[in-house]
């Protein structure tokens, strides 16, 4: 048995929230040694098909909370734009003279490090993976990657044009983006969760919802 997802349009707020939590899992600790600021999320778009469940097992099932194995798949059109800084190491010939690194003319080697602007934007994200997934009314949404998820994902970056950084950042991302998800995204999804969740007056839970509403204003009925 699979679930069928109706994939909303995320809110302005939700986006925003997603972009700090993500921001902050991207600098935490040790950074790849290029990188030479922190890293800026400009852009996270959700896209437009959603990721495929497929029931392995439910080992509970009540009005508060469902907890089930699944197998998760998704190759939908996400993508996420970085910001950041890259140091660029010098390229010293014997003379100590300046050279250009390849024939466009667009680069030049340097006697000292320069540090560059660099953007990002990683695309066509394929996961394949089992995953516990915890649902409750009072904790909100739980879950937990079994196996690596990362089957692919393209990174296009300023650097293209230059193969050997462009295979060196393709490697970095991924590493990074594997530790992602196993240390960081399941705390995100969780607090993103307990976000929406919240008490009403007579003490009921109600989930609010994480996606743009119809209507900007309440629709108000003539007298």
């Amino acid at each position: 048995m699979a679930f069928v997802f109706n994939w909303p349009r995320f809110s302005d707020q939700f986006h925003a929230s997603a972009r700090e939590m993500l921001e902050s899992a991207l600098n935490k600790g040790s950074k790849p040694p290029i990188i030479a600021d922190r890293i800026e999320v400009v852009e996270l778009e959700m896209g437009t098909q959603p990721p495929e469940l497929e029931v392995r097992d439910i080992g509970e099932l009540t009005m508060d909370q469902f907890r089930g194995i699944f197998r998760l798949s998704y190759g939908g059109d996400a993508y996420i734009v970085l910001r950041t800084k890259v140091q660029a190491n010098p390229l010293i010939h014997k003379k100590r003279e300046t050279h250009v690194i390849d024939g466009s003319g667009g680069m030049v080697a340097a006697q000292a490090p320069l540090v560059v602007p660099m953007n990002l934007r990683l695309s066509n994200f394929k996961l394949n993976s089992y995953v516990v997934l915890v649902v409750s009314k009072q904790k909100g949404i739980t879950l937990v990657f079994k196996t690596d998820p990362l089957q692919n994902v393209d990174v296009n970056s300023t650097f293209d044009r230059i193969g050997v950084i462009q295979k060196y950042i393709q490697k970095e991302i991924e590493g990074q983006l594997r530790e992602m998800f196993r240390e960081d995204l399941p705390s995100i999804i969780h607090k993103l969760s307990q976000q929406w969740l919240s008490k009403d007056l007579s003490g009921k839970a109600r989930v609010e919802v994480p996606y743009a509403r119809k209507f900007a204003h309440p629709p108000t009925e003539d007298p």
